[in-house]
């Protein structure tokens, strides 16, 4: 007894997106970005997740589906590795050239820097081109046509027996291609439309990367931080700081209102607006997608006469419009195959 090819594909892509963007913390992103051999920190222990994600795998098809594991664990990592070098090499030519042309140095960025380049998205994309590549070459290389191990055979028969093959095999499928467009919509997408969309700045002299905010001042005002502690839900943050001014000399807390960064909130905007083109995708509704971007458009019509921020605002709107018509239109065709 073999797999069913196409359910199967869908479990190795379910599993990768878990592992890169699920299981995949901040810290182990910079820990794999860093220098030389230090990167080895982040990349064994995603190395590690990206293999426990795939023992299904192995489980599922004995020695083929462990070598499977290993093959992909291995390529993963390099993989990653080399994006993360090609990124910073473009990254540093894009600053360098804005440097050689003379833009203006520090201040705040309100569109997409003089030092933007589209390379870091291209990057990104292309990391996951590669690495979904692999995962399709072993499902039609190896996997495919691969027999079940007789014990997990079993196990899968005794849980289906009860039910209809035919309806688990499709609620199953179906399941793992709505989850699926969840983490390519939720997490990776907005990953994408950041790495496309990141202002990038010339510092001052010597220095070789993007401006940063110093770390005792508010990333949102730039005013300098009192003592206090800050409430995150969802897109909107709420500050408490105690007052430096009190009669008896005792520091009173004040609550200040809930405020949204643009930064999180334009996230949150770009995830909702993602779902919905998906939905629309999926119901067969595709004209109503011109009413999200209308909608959204709309809503920033006064700040389009800006030609920096029109810029910054269509290519994030547009690739983000992409990737949820894209990732839609192909879960739409695999469901198609259920009939």
């Amino acid at each position: 007894m073999t797999a069913e090819p196409i359910l199967l594909l869908a479990w190795l892509l379910l599993a990768h997106l878990v592992a890169d963007f699920v299981l995949q913390p901040g810290r182990m992103v910079r820990a794999k970005s860093a220098a030389g051999s230090r990167s080895l920190r982040g990349l064994v222990p995603h190395g590690a997740v990206v293999a426990l994600c795939m023992v299904p795998m192995g489980l599922a098809f004995g020695t083929v589906g462990w070598l499977t594991v290993a093959v992909v664990t291995v390529t993963h990592a390099l993989i990653d590795r080399g994006k993360v070098v090609l990124t910073r090499q473009a990254e540093a030519a894009a600053l360098a050239a804005a440097r050689r042309r003379d833009e203006p140095n520090g201040g705040d960025v309100t569109g997409l820097g003089p030092g933007w380049t589209p390379w870091p998205a291209a990057l990104f994309a292309l990391d996951q081109v590669a690495h979904v590549g692999v995962l399709a070459g072993a499902w039609f290389a190896v996997l495919a046509g691969a027999t079940l191990e007789p014990g997990f055979r079993d196990i899968v028969a005794g849980w289906v027996a009860p039910w209809d093959p035919v309806a688990v095999h499709e609620a199953v499928l179906r399941a793992v291609i709505i989850a699926v467009l969840l983490i390519v919509n939720v997490r990776a997408g907005a990953l994408f439309v950041a790495a496309l969309v990141g202002s990038r700045s010339v510092g001052g002299a010597g220095s070789a990367g993007p401006v940063a905010t110093s770390a005792a001042d508010d990333g949102a005002t730039g005013r300098p931080r009192r003592g206090g502690w800050t409430l995150w839900v969802g897109p909107l943050r709420g500050r408490v700081e105690a007052d430096p001014v009190e009669p008896e000399g005792q520091p009173a807390v004040t609550v200040h209102h809930a405020s949204a960064p643009p930064a999180r909130l334009g996230e949150a905007i770009g995830i909702l607006e993602r779902l919905i083109v998906v939905t629309f995708v999926l119901a067969r509704a595709e004209a109503a997608i011109g009413l999200v971007i209308a909608a959204k458009t709309l809503a920033r019509f006064r700040q389009l006469d800006d030609r920096d921020f029109a810029e910054y605002y269509l290519l994030g709107t547009l690739a983000s419009v992409a990737v949820a018509v894209i990732s839609g239109f192909l879960a739409a065709a695999v469901l198609d195959t259920l009939g």
